[in-house]
């Protein structure tokens, strides 16, 4: 049985068919802040809040202004780049994936650094 976390509901194309030996999955939706989230923010940390705070704060609140989805499947079996692109050619055009296979020791991953603005990139082995 795999472990799911995130914030939102795993899309339909996740199996452990599509992903053979799914152990592992995490899907998160992001959006820009909203006047009133910002607002929120500051009753809840405060001004003396350091960056840390700020980024576990944003991303139990669903709000990202460099990413649309974040999507991490760990398996133990196929090709993560196969995989990876599979993913990416189904998510939101800004989103991080992450796919592993800790059997194997391996892990292929597009856009883990990719910041506001950047042009979302493509799949590449860590």
């Amino acid at each position: 049985m795999e472990k799911i976390e995130g914030n939102a509901d795993v899309p339909a194309w996740v199996t452990s068919h599509t992903f053979p030996g799914l152990t592992y999955i995490k899907y998160s939706k992001y959006h820009d802040a909203s006047a009133k989230e910002l607002g929120d923010a500051l009753t809840a940390l405060g001004h003396s809040a350091g960056p840390a705070e700020a980024v576990k704060y944003w991303e139990e609140h669903g709000v990202s202004s460099a990413k649309e989805a974040e999507f991490e499947v760990h398996v133990t079996d196929g090709d993560l780049m196969k995989l990876c692109k599979f993913a990416l050619g189904r998510l939101p055009e800004r989103s991080v994936v992450l796919i592993r296979n800790f059997d194997s020791d391996s892990e292929v991953s597009a856009n883990m650094d990719m910041g506001e603005g950047d042009t979302p990139g493509s799949c590449k082995r860590q």
